[in-house]
């Protein structure tokens, strides 16, 4: 059965935290953009675009950049009680190995990928927290590369006509790889394969669910609260982009937020109520590891996004 995205997150929401099992399971949802946690949806979405499409909009929990689902794509996730930082690679072996047992050679490449023939099919993400961990992806099976580009790109013709055949280079569908496999038997083979079933649900466990689903579908959610800052400046470092937006009197930090496809390891409010009204210097990080919020960042990425004297 059909869902909103935002099912599948409350779904994640319930498992991670008022359950102890393991489990896997596929979304097959409507179309739908879904935002990491910590980006800008304006800075990231064709919002006309998406308008003239029907494409639903939403923000998942993890971190990470903004995927594309439509109608040929579908998303998973696993629920874990490991809390180790191996979990893309738990994770995405068990399910390249799911997709061996059908002919498809699929690699897994970088910190979050899963390949074939050197081109992209699976994006990934994590979000972690005392009770265990979410690893979540999208599968392109027959997506509409089109589309995908028009929905994550401004919107100028010349820019988009090159970003369809650049990103036609660097992904690829699974369907013509699948023998005539649909999408829905090739979902069902994954959950077979992989075997981490969902529980029974109670009254009181879909009571919860829907409760959370109606916090992922609300406004303040989606779009977030995004004041503006006096100033801004982002980069980008082999872990990830990222903008520091930032309020600052007297060169010290009043307010400060970061943005983009980065992966957190914790909440970042910690780092925010650890860093608010120290002075702005060289010796600002001093005392933090950035690494243990931002999965790979070094505390000299991040001084770099800061108005040093």
């Amino acid at each position: 059965m059909r869902h909103h995205a935002t099912y599948y997150l409350a779904l994640e929401k319930y498992l991670l935290n008022h359950t102890d099992g393991e489990y896997f399971f596929t979304w097959d949802i409507f179309p739908t953009i879904v935002c990491g946690k910590h980006q800008l949806l304006q800075a990231e979405v064709n919002l006309e675009y998406l308008k003239t499409i029907g494409v639903e909009i939403t923000r998942r929990h993890s971190g990470g950049g903004t995927v594309f689902a439509d109608e040929g794509d579908f998303m998973f996730s696993f629920i874990l009680r490991d809390r180790t930082t191996d979990v893309f690679a738990r994770t995405l072996t068990s399910f390249a190995d799911a997709l061996h047992h059908l002919g498809v050679n699929a690699v897994l490449t970088g910190r979050n990928d899963l390949t074939l023939e050197g081109r992209k099919f699976s994006g990934n993400a994590f979000f972690r927290n005392d009770r265990g961990t979410i690893v979540h992806g999208t599968m392109m099976y027959d997506v509409n590369i089109e589309k995908l580009v028009r929905s994550l790109n401004p919107d100028n013709e010349k820019l988009i006509s090159k970003g369809i055949a650049s990103v036609r280079q660097r992904v690829i569908n699974l369907r013509p790889y699948l023998n005539g496999m649909s999408r829905d038997e090739l979902m069902a083979h994954l959950e077979r394969t992989i075997n981490m079933p969902l529980p029974d649900f109670t009254d009181e466990a879909r009571s919860m669910i829907d409760s959370f689903e109606r916090e992922y579908r609300s406004d303040e959610w989606i779009w977030g609260n995004n004041p503006r800052f006096s100033y801004s400046k982002k980069e980008r470092f082999p872990w990830g982009g990222v903008e520091l937006q930032l309020e600052s009197r007297a060169n010290r930090i009043e307010k400060l937020v970061f943005y983009g496809d980065f992966f957190p390891r914790q909440d970042l409010n910690k780092l925010y109520a650890t860093l608010t009204g120290r002075e702005i210097n060289v010796h600002l990080l001093d005392d933090v590891v950035m690494d243990d919020y931002i999965m790979g960042a070094e505390n000299e990425n991040i001084l770099k996004l800061f108005p040093l004297s």
